[in-house]
């Protein structure tokens, strides 16, 4: 089993480009320094909260954007309606998701960013369903790698924020330990191409993201709470949570290669409001 964790792990670093880096498990900066190790065991993580945010227990604000009451999201299924009478969504927001709403009401179903093969963005990609997250920890950077389409976010560690990051899928991330059991993750530089959740809540490039990534006692679990600052798209911060547990057979005891847009052009779409897959007009190297 460890041979072959230990391949999985060498595919996803080629594919992620991190070959060379010297990556290792966890390993205490100091005897007085606890660092949670999220890869104890050779332990892949997989979603067992489900596909939208939930939230934070004992949290007194907005929290995130909900189903529509009457209308809640079920597993499986692409239909989710939000509840547009969030206290947290401006007046432009608001209307981009009731046209959504829309759609799904006359019996369409509206873009959900990984059922067209687009990458995950921050937050959004906590909500991935199915797939293993491994997580690779040096004393410089922590690798998260997504069985999915080999996605890879790179949290830096104890360094700032760079002056002008510019804006990409899933931004800077920048990163810390806390309390012996948590990962803090800060990150900026995020586009508005994507929706941050399953409601389809778009989001501007001003959104700011800090998560806690905290390990539960004797691994068995993951909670990640994580408030999302975005003025241009929302009247508050608001608070979320999403929990990961340990990877059952057969969902992460495999790490083969998987190409999502390579399999056709997706399912459960309105023929003529398709959203095309994302491609490259041109090669990278």
């Amino acid at each position: 089993m460890k041979k072959r964790m230990a391949a999985r792990i060498a595919l996803t670093c080629a594919l992620a480009f991190c070959i060379g880096s010297g990556v290792l498990s966890a390993q205490p900066a100091s005897r007085n320094e606890a660092i949670p190790d999220f890869s104890s065991g050779e332990k892949a993580w997989v979603l067992s909260s489900g596909i939208k945010f939930l939230r934070v227990p004992g949290d007194t604000g907005p929290g995130p954007v909900l189903d529509k009451p009457g209308r809640e999201f079920k597993f499986g299924q692409q239909n989710a309606m939000a509840d547009t009478a969030s206290p947290i969504l401006k007046p432009w927001a608001k209307k981009l998701m009731e046209i959504a709403n829309e759609r799904v009401e006359a019996g369409g179903v509206p873009f959900v960013d990984d059922s067209r093969c687009w990458p995950g963005g921050v937050p959004s990609v906590l909500l991935f369903p199915g797939e293993a997250v491994v997580f690779l920890q040096t004393p410089s950077v922590v690798y998260i790698l997504a069985k999915r389409d080999a996605q890879v976010r790179r949290v830096y560690m104890n360094v700032p924020h760079t002056k002008n990051p510019g804006y990409s899928w899933k931004g800077e991330s920048v990163g810390h330990y806390e309390n012996g059991d948590t990962l803090v993750v800060d990150t900026i530089g995020l586009d508005n191409q994507g929706p941050l959740d399953r409601f389809r809540t778009p989001h501007t490039k001003l959104m700011h993201v800090v998560e806690r990534y905290k390990l539960l006692p004797g691994g068995r679990g993951i909670d990640i709470t994580f408030t999302v600052d975005d003025p241009g798209t929302f009247t508050t911060p608001w608070n979320a949570l999403v929990q990961f547990k340990p990877g059952d057979t057969p969902r992460s005891n495999h790490w083969e290669e998987d190409i999502c847009a390579e399999n056709g052009d997706g399912y459960g779409y309105d023929p003529d409001q398709l959203i095309p897959m994302p491609h490259a007009d041109k090669p990278d190297f």
